[in-house]
């Protein structure tokens, strides 16, 4: 029996990838935060039982959160916590959800930031999640900094103390540094992995803003 196979066009092969970076840098930074409350809530249940509940409480809102998210990003929508809270309230409830479950301390950073493109937001906030992922299962770093800035246009930078576990200066490899290279390519910036002056890493994106808000 002959079979016939259709080659993807250029089109659609891109919206594959698209949807596989989304999938990763939407689910993956969620579900990593649901591992490590799984992991608090386990060390919880015999000393404190009460907290352990209430931590695995949240923890089944964010499980109905993420099937949420696939759901949007099957429909092409931007996340939810963006439309909901704006990009520092999303940083910031994404900076909440890790820092009760791992003992970094993440400190926020805002400047007055202006109301932003949208994409330009999703582009941020993608790039923030990830990188802290990196910093929470990797770096095993005690205090972190994500600032954003807006000066013409987005800067955002993360910089942690840790162990500095990505490679320095060759724009760094794997797919969660690529989809960072890319999310900061697609919005028309530019985006760097180095180490930081004080050793571990700093993740910084330019973010082009159109006609500089």
């Amino acid at each position: 029996m002959r079979r016939e196979f259709t080659v993807p066009t250029d089109a659609a092969d891109a919206a594959r990838r698209r949807l596989l970076r989304d999938l990763h840098d939407g689910l993956g930074p969620s579900l990593a935060a649901v591992a490590l409350g799984l992991r608090a809530a386990r060390l919880l249940a015999q000393r404190d039982p009460a907290s352990a509940g209430r931590l695995l409480a949240r923890l089944e809102d964010e499980v109905h959160a993420a099937v949420g998210e696939v759901r949007r990003l099957a429909g092409g929508a931007c996340p939810a916590v963006l439309a909901r809270l704006g990009l520092v309230g999303a940083v910031r409830d994404h900076v909440a959800s890790l820092t009760g479950r791992h003992p970094v301390r993440v400190d926020v950073e805002c400047a007055g930031l202006p109301e932003l493109p949208v994409a330009v937001q999703v582009a941020a906030y993608r790039i923030v999640c990830e990188a802290l992922t990196n910093v929470v299962r990797h770096a095993g770093a005690r205090h972190c900094a994500v600032r954003l800035v807006f000066d013409d246009r987005l800067r955002v930078e993360v910089v942690d103390d840790g162990v500095a576990p990505w490679p320095a200066g060759d724009g760094g490899s794997g797919a969660g540094l690529a989809s960072m290279r890319e999310r900061a390519r697609e919005a028309g910036g530019t985006w760097q992995v180095e180490r930081a002056d004080a050793g571990g890493t700093r993740v910084a994106a330019d973010l082009p803003v159109p006609g500089g808000v």
